[in-house]
């Protein structure tokens, strides 16, 4: 299956792991990653074998990077690489898109919704790396 938003999928990996590597610079989201407390996994794997990344904020740390952790994350987005790219532009609404399929998730529910303030910084921060990527014409 493929995207129709990105050609590239390492160049897609790139994006995401580069946009939540700044998130901590959002005042916003700085505060809310404090209460986070876990670990992320985010599941794009039907477009491709190698499109995994993952986020652990646990024990005060801040960790970002490619690839499935060591640990079993607390939480597991699964979708596809279009839905994360509609997901980090904050142009779907994570909750609809779990009720109608769209947007699956393994693990810790009340962990998830803790990800929904996030939504806002992710997506100003994502669109700054968009266009540094030469890709400002994906951009939703």
């Amino acid at each position: 299956m493929g995207s129709k938003y990105f050609k590239d999928q390492k160049l897609a990996m790139e994006v995401f792991v580069e946009t939540f590597r700044r998130l901590p610079q959002d005042p916003e989201a700085e505060k809310a990653l404090d209460d986070l407390m876990m670990l992320a996994g985010f599941n794009y794997t039907q477009d491709g074998p190698d499109l995994y990344f993952y986020v652990d904020t646990r024990g005060g740390a801040y960790e970002v990077a490619q690839g499935k952790p060591e640990d079993k994350p607390d939480v597991e987005m699964i979708n596809s690489l279009d839905i994360a790219h509609q997901a980090w532009s904050n142009k779907l609404n994570p909750m609809m898109a779990m009720a109608t399929g769209k947007l699956k998730a393994k693990g810790s529910t009340s962990k998830l919704l803790k990800l929904a303030p996030l939504l806002k910084g992710i997506s100003k921060i994502y669109n700054q790396v968009l266009e540094e990527k030469g890709l400002g014409e994906i951009k939703l």
